[in-house]
């Protein structure tokens, strides 16, 4: 095995956790953040190591109470739950338009 396999399995634990906040099961929403909304991650969670992209787009990921969250360089945020209370305490946590938020 080579330099590459680290770098490879690190790329492989982001697809899936990329496609996981964008699943269709109820648990999972989408902001379009203000300024306000884009440091209540940070201040809210745990942000994972993941290495900066080299293209200029910066990605953080965050894990809380039994949610992971994707902070698309300030464009988006997007959560998903372990259960649907689990995303309404996100909800609570970082005030917005949710896409899903009906309450």
């Amino acid at each position: 095995m080579g330099d590459w396999l680290e770098r490879l399995s690190l790329c492989l634990v982001e697809i899936i956790l990329s496609e996981s906040p964008q699943a269709d099961e109820g648990i999972c929403d989408f902001l379009d953040p203000d300024d306000d909304s884009l440091e209540l991650p940070e201040a809210n969670s745990v942000r994972l190591p993941f290495p900066a992209y080299p293209i200029g787009e910066e990605t953080r990921w965050f894990v809380g109470q039994d949610v992971l969250l994707r902070d698309d360089d300030g464009t988006a945020i997007l959560a998903r739950g372990r259960t649907a209370e689990d995303l309404d305490r996100v909800h609570d946590l970082i005030p917005g338009d949710w896409l899903n938020d009906d309450r």
